[in-house]
């Protein structure tokens, strides 16, 4: 694991580990809320499947009943058993007795043609008067003309209509007749005791036929009540599980006295449970009108007049956890129209390990092998992209190796634009710069002083674009006659005149600490105080111009003994502020100054030559030189392009040489020249006609004799003013 290969291998594998759980875990957790959900939703529709189904049955039973109780023969026997007439005999309780059984044997009679069977199954039946005597049954005969009481369901009949009740064999069994055989000879009979069974009673009130309208309709006399029964497991809940969306759903009816009757699948922990939702203290989970996830109702009043009430819940058994789904049983039936009455409730339910289990196990195999190929694939990825990851590297560490060894030729090939690519070209780039450092060393050494070389290496931010300003002092020199000597010699030798001429320059400037700023043709621009500061630049530059009059005036006999013309040279000197630094773009840049002292400094060499002198110089210069050298004021200059003007100054010597005869003559001709004694200083200047400033001066003090200058001529002489 040292090698960067196999870190990157493992950090990929690694990944790819983590991705594929992390996948595994979210498409597991997604498809069992999917399922669940499903689930949720199938719950839903067998429970709308049940009620569609309940309410269907119990119009059915209530309008067989109704069209039953409207037969002649049925009404002709409920009025007579009704009758408080003693004319007919039965005011007494005799013969009301025998009125009820006669009755009842004709009832009995017309069984199968009154009630007979109601969705193929025979009716459980009873009829009782409008005093509630008992008048047929299917339980026992011998009841018949018993007047039954703590029956509410007769009452509300009798009351409203119509009402239902869901009753259990116990309280079958404890009610004041028999309404269920109590024994079977055939067990197989619809109509025996179903002791896991819940019986779905509907009383149904008879009365007399009325009119069409409603004075006729309320002049209806009541006869009696029809009480039917049903048993609801067969018919109701397996025939909604065949209605309904799935066939795994498992059903439970809850009567309002607590008796439970579920499928033979129901687990007793879910029995257990399915009782305790009907208490008040249980809070259900309520389903959103939307469909979506069930939430806590805080504050669950029950109201058993909700007719959308439904709740979602889940409980745990042995066999797994199932979801169940509870709503109220309603009887909808009611006289005025309205909703009716709660009954019972209904539950609904699935186990859902059972059913979500072995899809998640599908899953989790399905994504077991294909997690076995992605992590073999990834795996050979892993390592194509480690080999190619780490190629530039491996090619970087011996480049690197290479560089140590003090090899500056080295180039890695840069592979693509990412950080490997980068990382590439930034070696390469400081490759290059060591490589340049090395070349500016070695090559810019012979022109520029070596501490100025040494100082670029040591601060490379010196070298950036961009200046700083400082006091310089600059020197322009050129030769004068080159352009002749040019037109005399052969390229190839006035290359190797110049050649020889700037190897001894660049030695004089080296030897006073000059930089070099540039070859320009035949002349030469160097500067001093930058890079490295030096308090006597000025000095050392008059100095050096004192140099390179002399370098001339040695190389110029050595020309003339090669049949060339005698070269000569201007030198020009300022001194003042600039902005020195490396000038240029980051593909090209000079190290050099520019400002108007440069200017200056270039308009003083070209004006030497108006004054017949060899090195012109500034005031600030002579100033800043301190004594060094042994100069002599020229003239007040106005060059072109600056409106004040320049006392100039003609390099003589050096300090302490004797000075010429001619320099004190030329002070006293140009005092008497500013004065304005043109022709006595023109006498003057005419006494040393060695001088070439001298001979400049009588010539124009002649012009000025012939057309004087105006009142307020300053003695400035403007330079090139044009």
């Amino acid at each position: 694991m040292n090698s960067l290969s196999a870190r990157l291998v493992a950090a990929f594998m690694l990944l790819s580990v983590v991705a594929l759980a992390v996948a595994l875990v979210v498409t597991q957790r997604a498809v069992e809320e999917a399922a669940e959900e499903k689930i949720r939703a199938d719950l839903t529709r067998t429970l709308d499947a049940f009620q569609r189904l309940s309410q269907a049955a119990q119009t059915r039973i209530k309008d067989v009943a109704d069209a039953h109780a409207r037969d002649r023969t049925f009404k002709d026997e409920a009025l007579r058993v009704n009758s408080d007439d003693s004319a007919a005999g039965l005011d007494d309780g005799d013969a009301e007795l025998e009125g009820i059984q006669s009755a009842h044997d004709v009832i009995i009679s017309a069984d199968t043609e009154v009630f007979g069977w109601i969705d193929k199954n025979p009716s459980i039946w009873a009829f009782f008067n409008v005093r509630k005597r008992l008048v047929f049954t299917h339980g026992d005969d011998e009841q018949v003309g018993k007047t039954v009481d703590n029956v509410p369901l007769l009452d509300r009949a009798l009351h409203e209509g119509f009402a239902s009740e869901l009753w259990s064999p116990a309280y079958v069994r404890n009610l004041p007749f028999t309404f269920v055989p109590k024994t079977c000879t055939d067990m197989n009979t619809k109509e025996c005791m179903r002791e896991d069974d819940l019986l779905l009673v509907h009383a149904h009130r008879a009365t007399t036929s009325g009119g069409e309208n409603s004075l006729e309709q309320s002049a209806r006399r009541p006869l009696g009540v029809v009480l039917t029964g049903r048993w609801v497991k067969e018919p109701l809940l397996e025939n909604s599980l065949e209605k309904g969306s799935s066939g795994a759903a498992l059903f439970a009816l809850l009567a309002k006295d607590g008796t439970l009757t579920t499928s033979s699948d129901v687990p007793e922990q879910v029995r257990k449970r399915l009782v305790e939702s009907s208490s008040d203290t249980i809070r259900p989970l309520k389903a959103p009108s939307d469909g979506g996830t069930p939430i806590v109702l805080e504050n669950d009043s029950r109201d058993e007049n909700e007719t959308d009430s439904s709740w979602a819940f889940e409980v745990l058994a042995d066999d797994g956890l199932y979801l169940v789904r509870e709503a109220v049983f309603w009887d909808v039936h009611r006289k005025d129209g309205k909703d009716g009455t709660p009954i019972g409730r209904v539950f609904v339910m699935r186990n859902l390990d059972t059913e979500i289990k072995p899809i998640l196990t599908g899953v989790r195999d399905w994504m077991m092998r294909t997690a076995v190929g992605v992590v073999l694939l990834a795996f050979v990825l892993a390592v194509m992209l480690a080999r190619r990851l780490s190629a530039p590297l491996v090619q970087l560490e011996a480049a690197a190796r290479q560089v140590r060894l003090g090899a500056l030729d080295v180039e890695v090939p840069v592979r693509g634009t990412d950080e490997v690519g980068r990382l590439t070209g930034a070696f390469n780039e400081m490759v290059a710069g060591l490589r340049q450092r090395d070349q500016i060393h070695g090559l810019f050494k012979r022109y520029l002083d070596p501490q100025v070389v040494d100082e670029l290496i040591r601060n490379p931010e010196k070298a950036a674009p961009g200046g700083e300003r400082r006091e310089l002092t600059v020197l322009f020199s050129d030769l004068v006659g080159f352009t002749s000597m040019s037109e005399e010699m052969s390229p190839e030798a006035l290359v190797d005149v110049l050649n020889g001429y700037f190897e001894r320059a660049t030695e004089v400037l080296g030897q006073h600490g000059a930089t070099l700023d540039k070859f320009i043709g035949d002349a030469i621009m160097c500067f001093w105080n930058a890079p490295l500061p030096q308090e006597d630049h000025a000095a050392r530059a008059c100095l050096t111009a004192l140099r390179l009059v002399a370098v001339v005036d040695k190389l110029a006999p050595e020309l003339e003994a090669r049949g060339v013309s005698r070269l000569d040279c201007r030198i020009g000197l300022n001194t003042g502020p600039g902005v020195v630094g490396n000038i240029g773009s980051r593909a090209a840049q000079d190290y050099t100054v520019i400002g108007d002292t440069v200017n200056l400094a270039s308009r003083l060499e070209g004006a030497a030559k108006v004054y017949g002198t060899r090195i012109l110089v500034s005031e600030e210069t002579v100033r800043a030189s301190r004594g060094t050298v042994l100069a002599r004021e020229l003239d007040l200059l106005r060059v072109k392009g600056r409106q004040l003007p320049v006392r100039v100054y003609e390099l003589v010597d050096v300090a302490g040489a004797p000075p010429p005869a001619h320099l004190a003559r030329f002070a006293e001709g140009l005092a008497l020249y500013r004065a304005r004694h043109f022709t006595e200083a023109r006498e003057r200047f005419l006494s040393s006609p060695e001088d070439p400033p001298s001979r400049v001066f009588a010539a124009r003090c002649e012009a000025l004799s012939t057309q004087p200058p105006p009142e307020d001529w300053d003695g400035v002489f403007s330079l090139d003013t044009k």
